[in-house]
């Protein structure tokens, strides 16, 4: 595959500053955000006292005090009133997007070689940063085959070119379905449990951390049971790529089994989608209604799942 890149405007910034900052997102997120520094980059989220997911994240330090979480722009302002009432306890405040910063994602084979090529500096371990002035480069997967890149003026994506060939979202969107990493939309804010979509998997959460809203809930299920539904990659059908939220059934079957996740087509024309259902549901054959003529197809995710 060649190395592309795509303009990601369904991705934004939420931005935490003051000298309180490590300490307030510490408290709230399921990740350790102690590990956040000018090299290195942390998945996390923030769920509701129930457990419940309401936001997916990667913090970034933009600078000493001052923590950019990317997430979609569909859940910040969301995100802003969830922690609005916790953060009138510490020096912090909360921001959108408001310094011009874009994101920009960077795959395939030749993404590392070709942004060395155009960059001073390029990370080399999974969610190790490099950063210039204006910009910040955060490796996404453990390979450098995946990259996130935030710039702001005078930087513009337009420099990439023609190393890395410019490509729509929707196809950077399809390769994260593809690597198994959810993603929270509007549509599915406090849908899920973590377990139900991976994040005790794919690095979201550290269960040696203390507490935070949902911690009693989410560290009991991964201590003393097991999550009755789980995440997987399936392959679509022809036709409509499915919104986020949207539910899944067996054949014949009215009532729902399971909800899509995300779902994309890649360059390649693959129709890929992340399913969270029960075992006995995927064993039964998931379709995107009772009557469809086609069963999802499971496909291999690149970290093992247990299915129970």
């Amino acid at each position: 595959m060649s190395a592309r890149f795509a303009l990601l405007p369904a991705e934004g910034l939420l931005h935490i500053s003051g000298p309180d900052t490590i300490r307030f997102l510490h408290s709230q997120a399921s990740a350790d955000l102690r590990l956040v520094t000018e090299g290195q980059a942390v998945y996390g989220t923030f769920c509701t006292p129930q457990g419940r997911v309401f936001c997916d994240f990667l913090a970034i330090q933009i600078a000493a005090d001052h923590v950019a979480l990317r997430m979609r722009n569909s859940i910040i302002d969301h995100a802003i009133s969830a922690l609005s009432r916790f953060a009138m306890f510490s020096k912090v405040s909360l921001q959108r997007e408001q310094d011009g910063w874009q994101v920009v994602g960077c795959w395939g084979d030749g993404a590392r070689d070709a942004l060395t090529g155009l960059l001073d500096t390029v990370p080399g371990t999974s969610l190790g940063c490099a950063r210039q002035e204006n910009t910040v480069l955060i490796q996404t997967d453990a390979t450098g085959q995946q990259f996130e890149y935030l710039l702001r003026e005078p930087r513009s994506a337009e420099q990439l070119e023609p190393g890395l060939i410019a490509t729509p979202a929707s196809a950077w969107e399809a390769e994260q379905v593809r690597c198994g990493l959810a993603r929270i939309e509007a549509a599915t804010i406090g849908e899920f449990l973590p377990e139900q979509l991976n994040y005790d998997l794919t690095g979201h959460i550290n269960f040696r951390k203390g507490c935070y809203p949902g911690q009693e809930v989410i560290a009991r299920m991964h201590y003393k049971g097991k999550a009755k539904r789980r995440m997987i990659l399936a392959r679509l059908p022809e036709g409509e790529i499915p919104v986020a939220g949207s539910p899944v059934y067996n054949r014949g079957r009215d009532q729902p089994v399971g909800n899509i996740v995300n779902a994309g087509i890649t360059v390649d024309d693959d129709r890929l989608a992340l399913v969270s259902c029960t075992r006995r549901a995927i064993d039964e054959g998931l379709q995107l209604a009772p009557d469809a003529a086609t069963v999802l197809q499971q496909e291999d995710l690149p970290y093992p799942v247990e299915l129970n």
